[in-house]
């Protein structure tokens, strides 16, 4: 009893009036009330009925996390209030880092500047997923549009965990409806993750090579 209270005391600290004054902070805050004011109970209990189990979940569809994401983009009207020297890449990681709530890891990729990924950080988001649903936006969002996505997709086939292969291998689905990656090389990697037996995979594996067979009939 004594360790969760202590637990709980550490996850509630109180931010410092100078960490309030933070744009950071500040749009954190905002992103954070944007979740609150579309939170659907409903559909975080049908998610989490189905075994998505995350600490918060607000309910929020992808479009409209997408839709939030696009407010704090370019042009977008949460944007307009930022300073000009804002740094996104930064603000996606600590979204990314709040792994205590989907909508956070769901959006971060969405505001990540792809052009400031490099080789080491994009494995490193890659190895930050911490369910299939986050792994599959991370690749649509982000990862696919990583000018190494190829070289990528191929170091995180060939990691020992399960859930860093299936980034990679839903990123090899990514690159290969781009046309971006080779047909022979992912059927291999396929029948190599198929012959490991790994229920968490196996899914993809299905969807990769039912793509594989529409696109060569």
């Amino acid at each position: 009893m004594m360790e969760e209270r202590s637990k709980l005391r550490e996850e509630t600290v109180l931010p410092t009036s100078e960490e309030r004054e933070l744009p950071e902070f500040n749009a954190m805050q905002r992103v954070k009330r944007r979740f609150f004011a579309m939170r659907n109970g409903d559909l975080a209990q049908q998610m989490a009925d189905r075994g998505a189990r995350y600490r918060i979940n607000f309910g929020l569809n992808m479009p409209q996390i997408s839709d939030i994401a696009r407010d704090f983009l370019a042009g977008g009207c949460e944007r307009e209030s930022l300073p000009e020297t804002f740094d996104m890449a930064d603000f996606a990681r600590r979204l990314r880092d709040n792994r205590s709530t989907r909508e956070s890891m769901l959006i971060a990729p969405m505001l990540f500047p792809v052009e400031d990924l490099t080789q080491e950080e994009a494995l490193e988001w890659a190895k930050s997923v911490a369910t299939p649903e986050i792994a599959d936006v991370l690749c649509l969002k982000l990862l696919r549009n990583f000018r190494d996505a190829p070289g990528l997709m191929t170091l995180l086939m060939n990691e020992d965990d399960a859930l860093s292969r299936y980034v990679g291998l839903r990123l090899g689905l990514n690159l290969l409806q781009s046309n971006k990656v080779a047909i022979d090389s992912l059927l291999h990697a396929v029948e190599m993750e198929e012959s490991r037996g790994v229920a968490l995979t196996a899914s993809v594996c299905r969807q990769l090579r039912d793509e594989i067979s529409f696109m060569t009939e």
